[in-house]
């Protein structure tokens, strides 16, 4: 299975994620924002990466440097917006809005 870094600011969600991912067999590894992910060293090597769009702070420079760490690992963005919003297009591979339902998530992961 995939280990997932998972990048978001609110905890429930986190947590929700977390259990649910887990139980599909996945590694998620938690974190609060981009900082916190780089500030982790070498330690994280994940397959995927899970970054949720309405960070407050979110700015290209703290993505790029994000994007040098991991270069070919995938990104999925994942917030509230309905659509990817046109800024953060050329950040993510993928884009999915949080659901109530993780299922989508789940069938994208698999397929990476």
């Amino acid at each position: 299975m995939k280990t997932i870094l998972y990048i978001d600011h609110s905890e429930s969600y986190k947590v929700l994620l977390q259990e649910e991912l887990s139980e599909e067999g996945h590694r998620v590894i938690p974190v609060n924002n981009i900082e916190e992910a780089l500030s982790k060293k070498r330690e994280i090597q994940p397959d995927l990466i899970i970054l949720e769009l309405r960070q407050k702070i979110l700015d290209a420079k703290s993505f790029e440097k994000l994007k040098r760490r991991y270069p070919d690992v995938p990104c999925i963005g994942h917030s509230t917006y309905s659509e990817c919003p046109s800024e953060y297009k050329e950040w993510v591979d993928y884009y999915l809005p949080k659901l109530p339902q993780s299922d989508g998530l789940k069938e994208l992961i698999k397929s990476l």
